[in-house]
């Protein structure tokens, strides 16, 4: 029996062998049921929020669907079973990705049961990996509306994987389906921004937002959230310059003029405490 031991959402190590079998592994979309035995948990389960602990044995689910932090670490190690195997899963998650003051650690044993595998990447079209997208996408926006900070590091990681699939679509192959492919893509990027915005993980937050706004300069949200988070790495004058932009667009927008003040008043507070040093160092 194999062991998986995952860390967050994506590290995994596997310990032991597993002898082939000629059996397949899920695919990303693929329908399994799973049955988890012999579970222990450092915390309460409901704290948790997992589709699977609440689930009947070999109820049916889709790979990839994931809502919570545990089922999402749990999938990282179904997508490396194969159909029919049993191995034990010990899980560790930081205490901020499931709303507790403590790291948390699950272990089980876990049954895996492929009902109807999904087609390899390059069987579907682009219009299947677009739903796909659009379905991560959704899930995203509905688990970051709930304002929790673990929800909403959960809809980064879904985010992005929209972005993966949008990825996967070859512009010359879907030249209809472009526009909506580009919006998809550039509403998750924004969404991506401002969750590093939250987080203070600024350089982030400007890569992402520049990603959009190579391809729609005038994004009014994308250009003031680069602007704060430049604001924030005391990058003055690429701050205003955004902000020049976006008011331009949106000459009304309260949230830009005050970024605007602030801006100001930080590099007028700069200039001062420069005038006083030079003023020590030649006295």
């Amino acid at each position: 029996m194999r062991t998986f031991n995952v860390t967050g959402f994506g590290e995994v190590e596997v310990v032991g062998q597993h002898s082939y079998t000629g059996q397949a592994r899920p695919r990303e979309q693929a329908k399994i049921g799973v049955s988890l035995q012999e579970v222990c948990c450092s915390c309460e389960m409901e704290l948790l929020d997992s589709r699977y602990m609440s689930s009947k044995a070999f109820e049916s689910h889709v790979l990839g669907d994931a809502m919570s932090a545990l089922d999402r670490a749990l999938e990282t190690s179904f997508f490396l079973m194969t159909n029919d195997e049993i191995a034990r899963v010990v899980v560790c998650l930081p205490g901020k990705l499931v709303n507790v003051s403590e790291d948390v650690s699950f272990k089980c044993t876990a049954h895996l049961r492929i009902e109807e595998n999904s087609r390899p990447v390059y069987e579907l079209t682009p219009a299947d990996k677009l739903g796909i997208a659009v379905k991560y996408k959704n899930i995203g926006v509905s688990l970051y509306k709930e304002g929790l900070l673990h929800k909403q590091t959960l809809a980064f990681f879904v985010f992005s994987d929209a972005v993966k699939w949008l990825c996967m679509i070859p512009p010359d192959e879907a030249e209809d389906l472009f526009q909506e492919v580009m919006t998809i893509k550039m509403q998750c990027y924004n969404n991506i921004a401002l969750f590093h915005l939250q987080q203070h993980n600024y350089n982030l937050c400007v890569v992402a937002a520049t990603i959009l706004l190579n391809v729609d300069e005038g994004n009014v949200k994308a250009l003031y959230r680069r602007a704060v988070a430049n604001t924030e790495m005391q990058n003055y004058e690429l701050a205003a310059e955004d902000l020049r932009a976006a008011l331009l667009l949106d000459p009304n927008n309260k949230s830009l003029k005050r970024q605007q003040d602030m801006i100001k008043r930080k590099q007028k507070d700069l200039t001062d405490k420069y005038a006083v040093a030079m003023k020590k160092m030649f006295s």
